[in-house]
């Protein structure tokens, strides 16, 4: 184990864990994506405060997810190596041709640059103005809301 910006850091030459492609950030980042939910990018020294500003607002600790960059990026690799060469070239034609495509590629960006990614469960219109209000006063950056009709920029 080594030391790296005051966090324990752990170092292997063993093989790579698999990732279950289930939960929360699978289905936004690749698989499907969930209804009734935002997602944003936010910085790491802000993520922790979002998440106690959303709880403190009456969110439940089910209602929030935060994922740092490296998590989002071992998730990204996961869907890859997983997926199929057919289930490979279907997302390469729906990123290609959807708005949805180019939305996780932004997340996935801004998670390699070392943001994290926050979620937020709102199933009430009144849910999604707090909701965004909270992570707008963070700084969080590319919000999104998810329904079941279509995905609603907030920014």
């Amino acid at each position: 184990m080594k030391k790296d910006s005051g966090r324990a850091a752990e170092t292997s030459t063993t093989a790579p864990e698999r990732v279950e492609l289930k939960g929360l950030f699978t289905m936004m980042l690749g698989v499907w994506y969930p209804r009734n939910y935002l997602l944003a990018a936010i910085a790491p020294t802000e993520g922790a405060a979002a998440v106690k500003a959303l709880l403190a607002a009456g969110f439940g600790r089910n209602s929030v997810r935060l994922e740092d960059g490296a998590r989002v990026g071992q998730i990204r690799a996961a869907i890859y190596e997983q997926r199929t060469p057919m289930q490979r070239a279907a997302a390469s034609v729906s990123r290609a041709l959807t708005d949805e495509g180019l939305m996780s590629q932004e997340y996935f960006e801004e998670a390699e640059a070392g943001a994290s990614l926050i979620a937020v469960l709102a199933p009430e219109p009144r849910l999604v103005t707090e909701a965004r209000q909270i992570l707008a006063a963070h700084g969080a950056r590319h919000i999104r809301y998810y329904d079941a009709e279509c995905i609603t920029d907030l920014t």
